[in-house]
């Protein structure tokens, strides 16, 4: 019996085995059956309907063909006014300003909107609109969070860095190989400056929060490698591989070999500068060489004019202590001879002003390579417990194909993930990332779950079109830019979100359904979808309309000290520049933010959620930033010469909402105006002209319309 009881096990775990390889086997080939995991495919272009005599574009083709299918039909376009107010906070985020509106209204030529959009595509505030949109993806954040939160002073250097690229219309192949891995890409003719952006856009793998003070250092490297996997796969692949940590995936064909597999790419990559007590991350130096010899020579002159100092000022306690024979006194230079005080005086004048003038050292956060490592399965997770063989670094098998890059022996594979990801032989990261461009201007993507392109996320409510976009944005070389154009010059971009009455807009015919009916979410986008402006938009838009804008771009708004622990944020409360550059403080939220819900910035946020609650409300009645907005602006439209009220109200509503107001809403101001000003005491406001205006001004600034764009 002793004999057989363990052959009897040895046979039972074999079966187990086996059965798992085969169910493995066929899990995977049943998923490449799912559309997300399929080649991107090529359709036939539906023909053109009536409404396209104008602009036939293929995208309206493919959403007409698929509103028919169900009977619906798109609303016509919106005035123009709306769409200059639409798509300038889509592409910068800001308000237009009434002369942009103005100038727009007045351009009756073909082209004009076609010049809009090019000029906001631009525009420097492109970048930081959009820097802010993959922001969310990323996690971005200027301290850890969890235990120790800690600063990290040199974040903003990656946040600079996606703002300039997109700006530049990077690729975004480029943009997610810098990414991945900006640091194993050739040196040879690059020059340092590129060289440093690179290495400052790998801060992507390093900016997830840690928990710095765990004590079981591989735990926390595990867990670091687990929150990268996770922010890779969810960003570019739109998949949940995190998932397969612990046992296969549940749902998508993804084993737990290729999580690890996965995990040996990360677990190669130095994303820690020490495991002390309280780890640190890692930043490595981005200083130019030429730089680096002039601080490097100025630092030995500081040190030389130090040494000289302290030479002269012990020869003069030496000669002082001779002549007193009594020892030092408390503040020996006074006694010195007038020559030796001069003497000292120059010398420590001319330290300081080298020390004034002297550069820094820069750093950013960045990834770096480490030991080259393939990793065991662990078992249940664990790093405690180890599965028998090492599983060779790579990539998920259900998206690859025959002749895939695979990782290289002397090097983590994080450079061939990139290219991996960007072949055009992958079917997810064109598709995801258009799916998430497409999202943010329609409130929804065409896969409602954009992070779970897997067996149970929503399928496509227009596959061709999503894979049309996909094409389009691989032909144009990965530009984003080309995409935007693409969507904002269609006529499904353009219509209106107003809807008339579904009797006046259902004309006769046995096939024409009701909309609210048939598609009351709006999948199909018979009318656009009105959305509320983002937290950043509001606080910006208050600030640009009443003239407080602060337009300077890039560069750090705290001075704290990197690694410390955070201490209180004092500047998102008086800071006047725009959102993107507050900083993001992991628990400690800047209220503005979490009031029009911000994305969290501990994990990487596909869509932000709105809500409709109370203390929304609250904020326009209350907040600082309101009241102050408000008052600035009241102050720049009684600073005007003498208009009459009416007119001034006319300006409010120009700058505040993008239209001039009705001849009831001037006749319901004016009345407010008179009603204000009987009200307020001169105890309470000894400017009563101005209160009763600033009270005008906040109420036009609490307007739903203010937060919304249609």
């Amino acid at each position: 019996m002793s004999y057989r009881a363990p052959f009897s096990l040895l046979l039972l775990l074999s079966c187990v085995l086996t059965t798992a390889k085969v169910s493995l086997a066929s899990g995977i080939e049943k998923g490449t059956n799912h559309w997300a995991f399929q080649s991107i495919r090529t359709s036939a272009t539906p023909s053109a309907s009536p409404s396209l005599a104008e602009h036939d574009l293929t995208l309206d083709r493919l959403v007409d063909a698929k509103l028919k299918e169900v009977g619906l039909f798109r609303a016509p376009r919106a005035e123009r006014r709306t769409l200059i107010r639409r798509v300038t906070f889509d592409l910068i985020g800001l308000p237009p300003t009434p002369g942009e509106v103005e100038a727009f209204l007045a351009d009756d030529s073909p082209a004009a909107y076609d010049r809009l959009v090019d000029r906001l595509l631009a525009s420097p505030q492109y970048g930081e609109r959009w820097a802010r949109w993959w922001l969310d993806l990323a996690r971005y954040a200027d301290t850890n969070g969890q235990d120790e939160n800690k600063v990290m002073a040199n974040a903003w250097r990656y946040r600079d860095w996606v703002v300039r690229a997109l700006n530049a219309d990077m690729g975004f192949d480029d943009f997610l190989t810098f990414q991945l891995a900006g640091d194993l890409l050739p040196t040879n003719g690059v020059s340092e400056a590129t060289i440093a952006e690179r290495t400052t856009a790998t801060g992507f793998l390093i900016l997830g929060p840690k928990m710095l003070a765990e004590q079981d250092k591989p735990k926390l490297m595990m867990d670091l490698v687990d929150e990268q996997i996770d922010v890779v796969c969810r960003a570019f692949l739109g998949l949940t591989v995190s998932c397969a940590r612990c046992h296969d995936h549940k749902f998508d064909p993804i084993p737990t070999r290729d999580y690890y597999a996965l995990a040996g790419i990360f677990r190669s990559t130095r994303s820690m500068a020490n495991l002390d007590f309280v780890s640190r991350v890692n930043e490595r130096p981005i200083t130019p060489h030429r730089e680096l010899e002039v601080i490097a020579a100025q630092e030995k002159l500081i040190a030389s004019r130090d040494k000289a100092i302290a030479t002269l000022t012990e020869e003069a306690n030496a000669a002082l202590t001779n002549r007193l024979k009594s020892g030092l006194p408390k503040e020996p230079r006074s006694q010195y001879p007038p020559d030796v005080r001069s003497q000292l005086v120059r010398m420590e004048q001319e330290r300081d002003s080298l020390k004034s003038t002297l550069g820094k050292r820069e750093f950013a956060l960045s990834a770096d390579e480490s030991t080259v490592t393939n990793l065991p399965i662990h078992l249940r997770g664990s790093h405690l417990n180890l599965g028998p063989e090492p599983v060779p670094r790579g990539f998920l098998q259900i998206v690859s194909w025959p002749g895939a890059p695979r990782p290289p022996p002397n090097q983590s594979g994080r450079l061939e993930l990139a290219r991996w990801l960007t072949a055009p032989e992958q079917p997810l990261t064109a598709r995801v990332v258009v799916n998430r461009l497409w999202m943010a201007h329609f409130g929804d993507g065409i896969v409602r779950t954009p992070d779970n392109f897997g067996l149970r996320g929503e399928p496509p409510t227009n596959p061709e079109l999503l894979d049309w976009l996909a094409r389009e944005f691989m032909k144009s070389g990965w530009r984003l830019k080309s995409i935007h154009r693409l969507i904002l010059m269609s006529e499904t971009y353009r219509q209106a979100a107003e809807v008339a009455s579904e009797a006046a807009r259902k004309p006769v015919g046995p096939n024409i359904s009701i909309p609210s009916v048939v598609d009351p979410e709006d999948k199909y986008l018979w009318h656009f979808p009105r959305q509320r402006l983002e937290a950043e938009m509001i606080r910006d838009s208050l600030l640009a309309v009443s003239g407080q804008l602060d337009l300077t771009a890039g560069g750090s708004e705290f001075q704290w000290k990197d690694d410390d622990y955070v201490p209180e944020d004092s500047v998102s409360a008086t800071s006047l520049r725009r959102s993107i550059y507050l900083p993001i403080v992991r628990d400690r939220m800047y209220d503005v933010f979490t009031i029009f819900d911000c994305a969290n910035p501990s994990v990487g946020t596909a869509k932000r959620t709105p809500t409709v609650v109370t203390h929304q409300a609250l904020f326009f009645l209350n907040s600082p930033l309101v009241k102050q907005a408000a008052k600035q602006l009241a102050n720049a439209l009684l600073s005007v010469p003498p208009p009459t009220s009416s007119e001034r109200i006319r300006y409010l509503y120009l700058l505040a909402l993008s239209r001039p107001p009705s001849v009831e809403e001037v006749l319901r101001a004016e009345r407010f105006l008179v009603t204000a000003q009987s009200v307020m005491t001169d105890a309470q406001s000894p400017d009563q002209h101005l209160s009763s205006w600033t009270a005008l001004c906040q109420t036009v600034l609490s307007a739903n319309e203010f937060v919304y764009r249609d």
